[in-house]
């Protein structure tokens, strides 16, 4: 009987589940997407019961799709959504509230208040390699505790959980057997000690939080427990991987050396350096330092980068703006001015900063919105939808460039992934932004694919060099501009950047 891997990417829109034969081949694969909730200004929801549905859906979809039983199914895996995090009830799993996002800036001012007690920012910075932000969820639990009354009456009952989605979807999938995370989604929370590799009993007690509302915390590769057949569509496996979606995607560019560096072009923008097994000292760059995976006893870090905005800002454009009909107008265009690069013609001088829910790495700055810069009368629709994607590529530069600075030495070449990585503008210009290659995998599911290669060597499956052998590239934009006009682009980016702070800020 010829066996499966099950790999589930529990992402930020949906949920995509790969089944993957022992040769490494995607034999069947499913996409369930879930609603986003925006209530106010600022603010992401997510319901976990819907998305625990979807991924159910998901995984009776390949099954039905690859003509396989329940029991074929060797090892499951799971990568997820990273810093989201909802509280639920310890007894039914009942969630008491939506899922935060990752991306919510409701708890905003606990983050300021935070941030200007004492000696907290950079005590924070040394503990957990992260910067106090919304963004991560401390401050989102934070929140929850001051503001829903469901959770604080469970919180008196002692009956209140409080977890990443990875926590709560195992716990499903074990049918309430297993209450774990792994480490490189704790790493994610800012409650953390990435060092010593447990909750820091410090923060802990400052924001009272109370260690028995946690998950306890597993390596990334090892066992989490088995799958509950009547919970999980029949199936009976060892859940043996979870991950946080970026580091898995990491892995699914086999970035496992240090400075090898990949970027995930989704809903926002994800960069990530490996920099190997100790963390390094980033001082004062606004780089975060992440635990990417444990395996045993040994910590592989990286350093991170976060764009809040590229896909969001693209549908932005189409949404509220109405410069193209859809993505396919827009990837029209992009062919025409990609064609226009090759023939030397300059990029665009209207400039648009994609800041739309603040501005992350290395600025830091929740306050900034975004702006064009250099509207005329001649500013057409093309010319700003071309801005947008411009305004995407110098923000991930931003990012590589303090990256390459803290570490000394530069990227040889970017591993890319995510539904942007489609436009060939977009990718040529950050080429030329970065003065590296850029390089498109042929898979196009690199987050799914990168759990899938840990559940295989886990498994015995195959070996790192036998997927570095299978490992191919789709598409290789190398890059083209002249090192002076790229200076250029650059000063004028970072001036006005430093505009659009000195504005927010004011």
């Amino acid at each position: 009987m010829e066996k499966y891997l099950l790999s589930i990417d529990q992402g930020t829109t949906g949920t995509k589940v790969l089944l993957v034969n022992r040769h490494g081949r995607v034999v069947a694969e499913s996409y369930q997407k879930h609603t986003q909730s925006y209530p106010q200004s600022g603010w992401v929801e997510h319901n976990p019961e819907e998305i625990w549905e979807k991924v159910l859906m998901g995984v009776a979809d390949v099954m039905l799709k690859g003509r396989i039983e329940p029991e074929q199914v060797e090892a499951v895996g799971l990568a997820n959504q990273g810093e989201t995090v909802l509280f639920w009830d310890s007894v039914s799993g009942e969630p008491l509230y939506p899922a935060v996002v990752w991306s919510c800036r409701r708890s905003d001012q606990i983050a300021e208040r935070w941030k200007a007690d004492g000696e907290w920012a950079k005590k924070v910075a040394e503990k957990t390699g992260l910067l106090i932000d919304p963004y991560f969820s401390a401050t989102k639990i934070r929140w929850m505790m001051e503001e829903v009354p469901l959770v604080r009456e469970k919180i008196r009952q002692r009956q209140a959980f409080c977890s990443t989605l990875d926590s709560w979807l195992i716990w499903q999938m074990t049918g309430g057997a297993s209450y774990v995370t792994d480490a490189s989604t704790a790493a994610r929370t800012l409650l953390f000690a990435h060092r010593q590799g447990n909750w820091d009993e410090e923060i802990l007690r400052y924001l009272e939080i109370e260690e028995d509302w946690l998950p306890q915390i597993r390596s990334t590769v090892g066992s989490f427990s088995r799958t509950n057949p009547d919970q999980f569509c029949g199936i009976q496996a060892p859940i043996l991987v979870n991950q946080v979606d970026q580091p898995a995607a990491l892995y699914g560019h086999l970035c496992i050396e240090p400075g090898m560096s990949k970027c995930t072009y989704g809903t926002g923008c994800f960069a990530y350096m490996n920099v190997g097994n100790e963390p390094p000292a980033t001082n004062e760059s606004g780089l975060l330092t992440t635990l990417v995976w444990k395996r045993g006893a040994q910590q592989t870090y990286a350093l991170d980068g976060a764009i809040y905005a590229a896909g969001s800002a693209v549908e932005w454009g189409k949404e509220q703006l109405g410069l193209y009909k859809d993505i396919e107008e827009l990837q029209r265009w992009s062919e025409q001015w990609y064609e226009q690069l090759h023939k030397g013609e300059a990029p665009t001088n209207l400039l648009f900063i994609p800041a739309l829910n603040g501005i992350g790495t290395p600025y830091w700055n929740s306050e900034a919105r975004g702006v064009f810069l250099g509207l005329s009368q001649h500013t057409d629709r093309p010319l700003m939808a071309k801005a947008i994607l411009e305004g995407i590529a110098h923000r991930v530069a931003d990012v590589f460039v303090t990256m390459e600075q803290a570490v000394g030495q530069k990227i040889s070449v970017l591993r890319v992934d995510g539904g942007l990585t489609q436009n060939p503008y977009l990718m040529q210009f950050q080429a030329d932004l970065l003065g590296v290659p850029v390089e498109v995998p042929q898979s196009h599911e690199t987050t799914a694919m990168g759990i899938a290669f840990l559940l295989g060597e886990e498994c015995g499956w195959w070996s790192v060099k036998d997927l570095e052998a299978r490992m191919k590239v789709g598409r290789r934009y190398e890059p083209t501009l002249d090192e002076s006009v790229r200076k250029k682009l650059r000063a004028r980016w970072n001036k006005a950047v430093h505009l659009l702070l000195q504005v927010s800020e004011g």
